[in-house]
């Protein structure tokens, strides 16, 4: 284990957690984070769901024998697994009893759970491992906080002794090593000297994007299309940019419907196992999903079809995380999460430039003094953040996204204007009026920001 990296269970997790285990007490009794879990070679967050909780309890009851049985068989001292129960309440329901149902929940268990009231901190978790509404789902962590397994409630099912436990998942090329891909149905057109019998060790090397989806779903219909012109407009510049379909369709006429549209490669549709082996890889958890892999099998996005809404001619391909962007939706939702430097400019082309060239230097330097390299980003790079209040850099332009944050903080309509916002403290702070805007006084604010040498505003209606 790493010992620079003990401090990641109260980054993920808060610092105390409940004992659930043969409590009959009101409250559950709380203990500390990193001790509870530091003595543990892998770690399962378990997300279940209060008011459907008859859904979760035929996997929480393997869940129990398998934690039992694997601990018990131990002959360290230290657990072969320790389980952090998330419960959650599905949104559109009653909320007013989640408290006593709760409790319920967790009331005999063996292991640990999150405390009620951390709603914020199970939100985070809850969008960090895209858990989907209604669906229990275990999620694996190894003893550095590095993600094993984002769906190994599957893996559960299939093998609930933990014959194969802790189920690392194959790399893809593995997965696909026997697959004979086959062209879809344009294929050739893009492809005229392509060889007849296609494996993925054959592909160039280069992008590679997985593309899930399927005919019988109206947003997949609509994308496919879209994403067709984006990979022909990517492999004029990028001939060896290549994409593989994983299809979710229930028949397959259903798939060769699809198929006939496709200028990419495609798994076969009687390849079952392998698809879905491919969907719990990545933790697919809707269609259609398009994720992009750099060329040694990394993921580089896992959301590659909201990049191409934001950025539909693929100027910024393959999207690869970048120390400053553009304030949209998706980057103001993070907010709630973490604070950021915004600097607000009109949205005029001049005026991006200018603020990436101010704000670029300072994201620079934030990120080498924490030790962020986005050249080798991975899913939990935050882990590896020493310092919690990680700042994100956005340029707020001329949109929908930047009236409603300015409403939110309640800022006057000017630009240039540089702010510190920090949601989750309530708080933000404006650069004086009056200072030049330049480099150097970026970079003065921004270490201001983070030592709390500002004048900070609460943010109404917080």
């Amino acid at each position: 284990m790493n010992p620079n990296k003990h401090k990641w269970h109260e980054r993920l997790l808060g610092k105390q957690l409940l004992k659930c285990c043969n409590s009959d007490s009101i409250d559950l009794p709380l203990c500390s984070t990193s001790e509870a879990i530091g003595n543990s070679n892998v770690i399962g967050l378990y997300f279940c769901f209060a008011n459907i909780n008859s859904k979760s309890d035929d996997l929480t009851g393997k869940l129990r024998n398998l934690y039992e049985k694997l601990n018990s068989d131990n002959n360290s001292d230290r657990k072969r697994i320790e389980i952090v129960q998330v419960v959650l309440w599905v949104n559109n329901d009653v909320y007013s009893d989640f408290q006593s149902s709760h409790r319920e929940c967790l009331l005999g268990l063996p292991w640990l759970a999150l405390p009620f009231d951390e709603i914020e901190l199970k939100a985070r978790l809850s969008r960090r491992y895209r858990i989907k509404s209604g669906v229990p789902t275990l999620v694996l962590i190894d003893e550095d906080g590095a993600t094993i397994s984002v769906s190994a409630q599957d893996k559960l099912l299939e093998d609930p002794y933990g014959v194969n436990f802790p189920w690392r998942p194959r790399p893809v090329d593995q997965v696909l090593k026997d697959v004979a891909l086959l062209p879809g149905g344009t294929f050739y057109k893009e492809h005229p000297n392509t060889m007849q019998d296609i494996h993925y060790k054959d592909i160039p090397a280069g992008i590679k994007g997985f593309y899930f989806s399927a005919n019988w779903c109206p947003p997949c219909r609509a994308f496919t299309p879209q994403l067709s012109d984006m990979y022909k407009l990517v492999r004029k510049k990028e001939p060896n940019f290549e994409i593989i379909f994983i299809s979710s369709d229930r028949s397959p006429q259903s798939f060769n419907t699809i198929v006939e549209t496709m200028p990419w490669l495609v798994v076969p549709f009687q390849q079952s196992a392998v698809r879905a082996e491919l969907a719990q890889l990545y933790g697919i958890r809707g269609i259609p999903t398009l994720l992009l892999l750099d060329t040694n099998g990394h993921v580089i996005t896992m959301d590659a079809r909201t990049e191409l809404a934001e950025d539909p001619l693929a100027q910024n391909f393959p999207w690869k995380p970048r120390a400053v962007n553009i304030l949209t939706e998706r980057y103001a939702a993070k907010l709630q999460e973490f604070p950021a430097i915004v600097l607000f400019v009109d949205g005029e082309e001049t005026e991006l430039h200018f603020a990436e060239s101010i704000l670029t230097p300072a994201a620079d330097a934030y990120y080498k003094k924490h030790n962020i390299n986005f050249n080798s980003f991975q899913e939990d790079f935050l882990l590896s953040v020493e310092n919690e209040n990680y700042l994100q850099f956005l340029v707020g332009l001329d949109s929908e996204t930047s009236d409603i944050l300015r409403d939110l903080i309640g800022l006057d309509d000017v630009v240039p204007l540089l702010v510190g916002v920090d949601i989750p403290n309530r708080r933000f702070a404006v650069m004086e009026y009056g200072i030049e805007l330049n480099v150097d006084s970026c970079s003065d604010f921004v270490d201001k920001f983070q030592n709390g040498n500002v004048e900070f505003v609460g943010i109404k209606g917080q």
